[in-house]
This record gives C-alpha cells, sequence and structure tokens, in this order.
C-alpha cells in the first residue's frame, strides 16, 4: 500500500482545514449575493433588487434555524417512500448475484487472498450504491416540480429548509440501509470465502534424526489449492498443563489439567517446587517451559505442594503447538498430542502422533504499524542529503517512471535507515516485530530459482553499537515479516539483550542493505515498520463501511442540492462529473501545480514526477504545431500569451478544485484490504469534512429552492 506522507492528527489537520473552508464559504456568499442581486434587478430594477436580497438574507436565519422536527420527520417518510416506490432495493438483488457469481471466478489461490475478496465486495458495493444515490436523489425534485405535486407540500406552512432537509435526510437513510444490508452479506462472503482448515496426520509427518536432534517434518492437505510446510521439534514436547501466579503471587501453580497429566495424578491448585530438580522461582520468563520440554513419551520429575505436603510426580511429555508456513498471507495454528511410551531414541520408529490444524490466521487483520523516518546512504557509504518529504530523502533512481520508490545498489555501502521512537521493552518485550515490502529491481537474472538477498542490523543512535547482520532473502512487492528477538548477538559474537544495547532513550536504527552485485532494492517510508499490535479486524471493517457510507451522503447530498434548481438530468450528470472529478482530486492539484509553481511542486503536492506540456492551452498548442512535451517553445508575444493565460486558468482551478469533495482522500478502503488499522483521526477527519459539505448544501439548497418559481 502507497503511503507518502504521514497521517495528520485531527489538530493538525483542523486549523488548516478550518482556514481553507472559511475562505471557500465567504468567496461562495460573495458570488452568490452578487449574482442573487443581478438577477433580481434585471427583473425588479436596481432599488427592488436591494430588498429583495435584503429580505431573502433576513428571513435566511429564521428559516434554517427554526425548523420543525415534525415537518423534517414527515417530509424524510415521504423521501424513504418514493424511493422505494423506486424500487432501489433491486440494488440488492443484484448484489446478491454478484456476490454468488463472484464465488466462481475470484480465487483464492493468488498470493494475497483476502486483498482480492475485500477490494472486491468493496468496490462492488461502492460502485453500486453510488449511482442509486444519484439516480434517486436528482431527480426527486424536478420530477415534483414538473409533475406539480410539489404543491401538496408548498401550500402548507412548510419552509424550503425543511424541504431541502427532509429530501437529504430521507434518501441517506434509504441509502444506509441498503449499505447495511450489502456491508453483512460482504463480511459473511469473504468470512467464508476465506475461512479454511487443513488436515495433517502422522503418515504426512517424516521423522528424522540429525546431530541426535529428533523432528518432524512434512506438509499440510491441499485445500483452495495450496499446502503449508510444518516442522515440528520432537525435543520440544510439553506436559499437558496449564500454569498460573499463585494468589499471593510468591510462585506458580497448575491452572489447568489435561490428557496423561490427569492420570499421573496432577491437579489444578498444585503448587510448583521444583522442576527436574531446579527450584520453579529460580525459573524466569522462557526458562521454565524450556525446563519442561523434552522428547515426546519422555518424563519430567515435578516436585509439587498440595494442602501443605510435598510429593513428586513424573508426567509424561504428550503435547506441543506449532504453527505451518505461512502461504497465501496466512498460517494455521498446530497442535500435535502423542501419548505416553517408550522413548522413540529406543524405539525407532515415529509412534503415533495426533495432529489437529486450526483455522487460517493472519488473513483478515488490522495491523498497527508504528512507522520511523527514513534516510540513505550512497553507495560510497556517505550520508545521502535529506529532502523535504516526510517519511524520506533521496536515493538512486534507475528510470522508473513511478519515483515514489529510491533503490539502493546491491553488494555497496548503500542502505536505508529507518530510525524509530519510543521503542520500549514495555511494548516489545519479546523483540522487534518488523514488516516490509520491498520491491526487487534487477539489472540481471542472477541465480536462477534464487532470491535476491538482503540484510538487517539493528543499530544504536547514540552508541554505533550494532547487531550481528541478519540475513533475509526478499520477497518482491510481498508484506514479509522478520522477527528480531529480544536476545541477539552483537558483531563480536556476545549474546545481548536488545534494548540495553541497541536502543537509547527509546530510538533504534534499522539498517538494510541489498547483498547481491547488480541488484538493487526499492523502498519507501512506509514500506518497513514495527508491528505495534493488532487490533480488531471487525471493528476494522465498520470503520471501511463508515467510509463508504460518508462518501454516499456526500454523494446523496450534492444530488439533491444540483436538483434545487437544476432538472433531474442536468442534476444527474452534473453530480457524476463532481463524483470523477473528485476521484482524480489528486492528478488536478498535480497538474494545476506543475504550471502554477513548478519550481516547488514537490513541497505542495504528494507525487514526485512533474507533468509536463504546460496548462490546457499550452497543450492544445502543443498538439496543432506537433511540437513535443519537453521542448521550449519559441519566445513571442504568441508564447507569452498562452503562458499568461493558462497561468490564469489554472489560477482559477485551483481555487476551484476546493470546492470539490475529495472522494481520492477516502483511504479508509485501501487501508482495510490491505490489513492495516483504520485511524480514528483519519475517519473522524472524513466525518467533519462530510458535514461542512452537508450545510453547505443544506445552506445553498435552501437558497436555491427559495428563489425558485415552484408555481410556474
Amino acid at each position: 500500500m502507497v503511503i507518502e506522507n504521514a497521517l495528520p492528527t485531527i489538530s493538525q489537520w483542523l486549523w488548516p482545514a478550518l482556514r481553507t473552508a472559511s475562505l471557500v464559504v465567504l468567496v461562495l456568499a460573495a458570488f452568490g449575493i452578487v449574482l442573487a442581486y443581478l438577477a433580481a434587478a434585471f427583473r425588479n430594477g436596481p432599488v427592488g433588487g436591494l430588498k429583495i436580497v435584503f429580505k431573502y438574507l433576513a428571513d435566511a436565519p429564521v428559516d434554517l434555524l427554526k425548523i420543525s422536527p415534525r415537518r423534517v420527520i414527515g417530509l424524510t417518510r415521504l423521501a424513504i417512500r418514493e424511493a422505494l416506490r423506486k424500487r432501489v432495493w433491486i440494488a440488492l438483488v443484484l448484489f446478491a448475484v454478484i456476490l454468488m457469481f463472484a464465488g466462481w471466478k475470484l480465487s483464492p489461490n493468488t498470493e494475497e487472498p483476502a486483498k482480492l475478496y475485500l477490494n472486491f465486495v468493496l468496490t462492488a458495493t461502492t460502485y453500486l450504491l453510488l449511482p442509486i444515490a444519484v439516480f434517486t436523489a436528482a431527480f426527486s425534485l424536478p420530477n415534483d416540480i414538473r409533475n406539480r405535486t410539489i404543491y401538496t407540500i408548498t401550500t402548507k406552512p412548510v419552509r424550503p429548509s425543511e424541504i431541502v432537509l427532509g429530501r437529504i435526510f430521507g434518501f441517506c437513510i434509504v441509502m444506509t440501509g441498503l449499505l447495511l444490508f450489502m456491508s453483512a452479506a460482504s463480511y459473511v462472503f469473504v468470512s467464508r470465502g476465506l475461512g479454511h482448515t487443513h488436515e495433517l496426520t502422522a503418515t504426512e509427518m517424516k521423522r528424522a534424526e540429525i546431530r541426535s536432534k529428533l523432528s518432524y517434518a512434512g506438509k499440510t492437505s491441499l485445500e483452495r489449492r495450496h499446502q503449508h510446510d510444518v516442522h515440528l521439534d520432537g525435543e520440544s514436547f510439553l506436559p499437558e498443563l496449564a500454569f498460573a501466579p499463585t494468589l499471593d503471587g510468591s510462585g506458580i501453580m497448575i491452572s489447568d489439567v489435561g490428557g496423561p497429566a490427569v492420570d499421573a495424578g496432577l491437579a489444578a491448585g498444585d503448587q510448583v517446587v521444583s522442576i527436574a530438580g531446579v527450584r520453579a522461582e529460580t525459573l524466569k520468563g522462557d526458562a521454565f517451559l524450556d525446563q519442561l520440554r523434552g522428547r515426546r513419551g519422555s518424563t519430567v520429575k515435578l516436585r509439587i505442594n498440595r494442602g501443605g505436603q510435598s510429593q513428586t510426580i513424573n508426567v509424561a511429555r504428550t503435547i506441543q503447538e506449532t504453527s505451518t508456513s505461512t502461504d497465501k498471507g496466512h498460517k494455521h495454528h498446530i497442535v500435535a498430542r502423542g501419548g505416553p511410551g517408550e522413548d522413540e531414541r529406543s524405539k525407532g520408529t515415529p509412534g503415533t502422533i495426533e495432529y489437529e490444524a486450526g483455522p487460517d490466521e493472519g488473513m483478515l487483520v488490522a495491523r498497527v504499524p508504528r512507522y520511523g523516518q527514513l534516510r540513505f546512504r550512497d553507495k560510497q557509504g556517505d550520508p545521502k542529503q535529506p529532502a523535504t518529504w516526510v517519511f524520506k530523502d533521496k536515493a538512486d533512481n534507475i528510470g522508473k517512471i513511478f519515483s515514489y520508490r529510491s533503490y539502493i545498489r546491491g553488494n555497496s555501502l548503500a542502505a536505508a535507515i529507518w530510525k524509530f521512537d519510543d521503542v520500549t521493552p514495555e511494548q516489545f518485550p519479546n523483540g522487534l516485530p518488523l514488516e516490509l515490502t520491498i520491491r526487487v529491481y534487477r539489472t540481471h537474472m542472477g541465480v536462477i530459482n534464487q532470491g535476491v538477498t538482503g540484510s538487517i542490523v539493528i543499530r544504536n543512535p547514540k552508541t554505533g553499537a550494532r547487531s550481528r547482520e541478519q540475513i533475509f532473502t526478499a520477497k518482491d512487492a510481498e508484506t514479509d515479516r522478520i522477527d528480531i528477538p529480544r536476545q541477539l548477538y552483537d558483531r563480536q559474537d556476545n549474546l545481548v539483550d536488545l534494548f540495553e544495547n541497541f536502543v537509547h532513550k527509546g530510538e533504534t536504527e534499522v539498517w538494510i542493505r541489498c547483498l547481491n552485485s547488480g541488484q538493487y532494492f526499492g523502498m519507501a517510508g512506509a514500506d518497513v515498520y514495527l508491528r505495534a499490535r493488532e487490533a480488531s479486524y471487525g471493528l476494522n471493517f465498520v470503520k471501511g463501511i463508515i467510509s463508504i457510507w460518508l462518501q454516499v451522503i456526500l454523494v446523496t447530498t450534492l444530488a439533491v442540492l444540483f436538483s434545487t434548481f437544476l432538472s433531474g438530468p442536468i442534476a444527474m450528470l452534473l453530480t457524476i462529473t463532481m463524483i470523477i472529478l473528485g476521484f482524480n482530486r489528486g492528478f488536478l492539484d498535480h497538474v494545476a501545480i506543475s504550471v502554477l509553481d513548478p519550481a516547488n511542486m514537490k513541497e505542495r503536492v504528494a507525487s514526485h514526477d512533474r507533468y509536463y506540456g504546460g496548462g490546457p492551452l499550452e497543450s492544445f498548442y502543443r498538439i496543432i504545431t506537433q511540437n513535443n512535451l519537453v521542448s521550449d517553445l519559441d519566445e513571442g508575444m504568441l508564447t507569452t500569451f498562452i503562458k499568461k493565460a493558462d497561468l490564469a486558468l489554472m489560477t482559477c482551478i485551483e481555487k476551484m478544485l476546493n470546492l470539490l469533495p475529495d472522494f481520492e482522500q477516502f483511504t479508509e478502503v485501501q487501508y482495510l484490504s490491505h490489513g492495516y488499522h483504520i485511524d480514528s483521526n483519519l475517519l473522524l477527519q472524513h466525518g467533519l469534512t462530510t458535514v461542512a459539505f452537508l450545510v453547505c448544501a443544506y445552506v445553498i439548497g435552501y437558497f436555491m429552492l427559495k428563489t425558485r418559481e415552484i408555481a410556474q
């Protein structure tokens, strides 16, 4: 997922948004008043037009604020009935048919099936609801005026503001109902389409003994056209026991007992005194479980305290939990159980082990990333000059058209360096869960069937202490997870603590290099992050649906607004135009800035690439004269006029773009489909933007409907 700028907090976003909105409102108000006066003066003369404008402005606060909830509710019901008469519920039938046939076509065998399924259902929901909202809302008022059914409302004491508000509320309620049904169906479709498990039997697991260490390896059954590798450490079985601190916190007690441990005489509530002769209170963290581990079927001696009396019990090691390899973006939890018996070293047979594979894990997720600040070192190892981007400065450019990422050269001192803040043992007690998405650019094929390798080093930004290089194979354009353990080796091969040696006041650095000669790693700021925690996928799905709901409200509001002063077909076309322009707002901003301020465009827009060819007039002139995009035009009065005219035109366009609802910025759906947590700040910003557009449309719609001669 491309993230070029860090998400601003609500406090950082609110003031610039209020400033821009206030300026737009003032300009619109001034323009509206002048236009209204000219129209009124043309009909009633200069003085009469002025009186009419003042009368409308004086009536506006009362009409806009003193609305009757009872009348608004009544008009809302009428709008709902009208929408139902138009059979908008057919959209649900169409959506159900789409899901039925989609089940045949969507392949869960892709590398990212969750992204495929979520993108499909969310895109289908969005592009099905938006046209329905346009057609339903754009023709309502014009049809009532043309058919003169509006008389039954306007002859009653109903304010124009209440008519506009009732239409907006009514159609929004209908669209909300449709969205709720589609969302529920989408959730079930995605969950059932992706949810699966595998079978794993003892015959599929092969026993091996390497350097006197026992292990099992095999593959799961074939499901959804894929399998997972399974590796089981034969030396790491545990007794079927669960442990918890004692009530006074002074020791460890058994909280649950299962399998052969029950037959051995253990019970919940027994306090563990020692394990294989080692006192339990001396075993901290993983050392406690390590003392319990051993070969399947072997026994471990537990000394327990029960009711003030100590006794020693031998309990068999019969259970082990592990995970399969990650494939298609997910893995499965494996529980292996083997009954007590002779040590397999002497028996020489695999024995009987029962395997239980759990449901898929890691497919429908809501990762919470912790981003860092990115800088680069060039091929000589010298620091690159920082640029103005939030996430990164520039490294090498390999000629790619889309230069979002920078590339570091392989087999050199070039490196990409991420600096992370607020890294504490409380937040990452087991080490750093690093996730990275690297683009690999090959200048030659290299070794066939071999990936491009890289290295990761953890560095203390204060002391310069570095960890030993951790080698990995890059997965091109796929998200890979590399866990940096709490205990790791430094460059002198000493086992040290991550936070004591490589973190200074919560700050640490991650250095990534490409090791293969003639190959490149492409990276941007958001491509490497720490996975801080796992948020609720269900809540994340709801946030994504709320984003679609906000877009539907915006479209419905715009359609009702345009229908107050335009005919139905024209209101529909204008609303569709606004939607198309809104989904391409970034491109329009980019083109405008390329003409207005090409020297500083990187500071004003997110994309790196400038659009050449000038503005509309210059581009048209280049076409008819067959000039290319980058060559300079011949100097003269015509060229000067074209550039000045383009500058004035693009200045107006840049200011007018603030009137467009920026549908392109409703990125919650992308966060959801890519498996990232949707920040509440982002949702709040879009919610406030929608409310602002709704209020403006309500006020403008009131004035348009009030000044319209309904009776004619």
